[in-house]
């Protein structure tokens, strides 16, 4: 248990070879509009705000299923980042049922006429839900 800790932990990188590696890298490129005005770089933070009918939430699940699914998969092109997506909850009315289906809707559009429960699951591993309860 010690050393896996210990391997956890362990310095991969340093600070400077993180930073060039950070802000290096091109800005994430198929982001649903608006967002895809912005130039966003890994490890940015992005908070919407706006009135409650305005769609935030479903623009934001957009852009994380563009960043969850894989480019590719089995042969078939997605289109994706293959990147890891937290998304934080604040309000506690975040709909993971809608969430699937727009990712059901995207790989139907991709896949023809079926998508695949394997890819599904596989995709929402990268999918972390964090809802901030208030007393």
């Amino acid at each position: 248990m010690a050393s896996s800790a210990r391997e956890w932990i362990e310095v991969d990188e340093t600070a400077k070879q993180f930073l060039t590696r950070v802000f290096s890298e091109r800005p994430f490129q198929p982001l649903p509009p608006p967002l895809h005005r912005i130039p966003l770089r890994p490890g940015n933070v992005v908070e919407i705000v706006g009135p409650s009918p305005s769609s935030k939430t479903r623009i934001l699940m957009q852009a994380a299923i563009n960043c969850i699914l894989p480019k590719e998969w089995k042969g078939v092109n997605y289109g994706g980042l293959e990147r890891l997506v937290m998304f934080v909850d604040l309000d506690c009315r975040f709909d993971v049922l809608s969430l699937s289906r727009l990712l059901k809707q995207r790989l139907i559009r991709a896949n023809g006429r079926y998508f695949i429960l394997e890819l599904v699951y596989f995709v929402f591993w990268n999918f972390m839900l964090f809802r901030i309860w208030r007393l």
